[in-house]
């Protein structure tokens, strides 16, 4: 379907090309300007299918995911809950995003949500650890709260 729909796109966009075209000879000068834009605008489709099509040869090619080698792993792969083959377990919700608990069992997280649930405590410990950066975030929490109930008085 991914095919189809990049062929449909690029056709598509060509056709309003030569009809905006079309139009600029008629007279509308401001079709000019778009008869330039649809044939740009269907090379920006064709550089975004090119690419993801030769990403997905490039995983497969490897066995392995590009994302993997920035979390830290070395010759595993683990795809993100919901793709490839289902994983046995769920993210237990509440609490902030770095307290999360897996449910299944050890090893079977996703690997790039680990590492997201790691730098997302990383930033926690950071933010306890500057008081300063505390204080401004306090008081910028306090200021959108103004704001909000400002534009819930108006709403009323």
């Amino acid at each position: 379907m991914w095919h189809v729909t990049a062929i449909l796109g690029v056709w598509g966009m060509a056709w309003m090309g030569d009809w905006q075209f079309h139009r600029a000879l008629d007279g509308n000068s401001l079709s000019w300007a778009y008869t330039f834009e649809w044939p740009l605008f269907a090379g920006f489709g064709v550089v975004f299918w090119v690419k993801t099509v030769r990403d997905e040869f490039r995983i497969r090619r490897a066995g392995l995911d590009p994302n993997l080698a920035e979390a830290g792993v070395a010759d595993t792969v683990q795809l993100p809950a919901g793709l490839g083959l289902e994983q046995a377990g769920a993210y237990q919700p509440g609490g902030p995003p770095g307290d999360a608990r897996w449910t299944g069992a050890a090893g079977a997280e996703p690997v790039l949500a680990s590492t997201w649930r790691a730098q997302m405590a990383r930033a926690a410990a950071e933010l306890a650890a500057d008081p300063e950066l505390a204080e401004y975030n306090a008081y910028l929490a306090r200021l959108n709260a103004k704001t909000k109930a400002k534009a819930k008085a108006k709403g009323r």
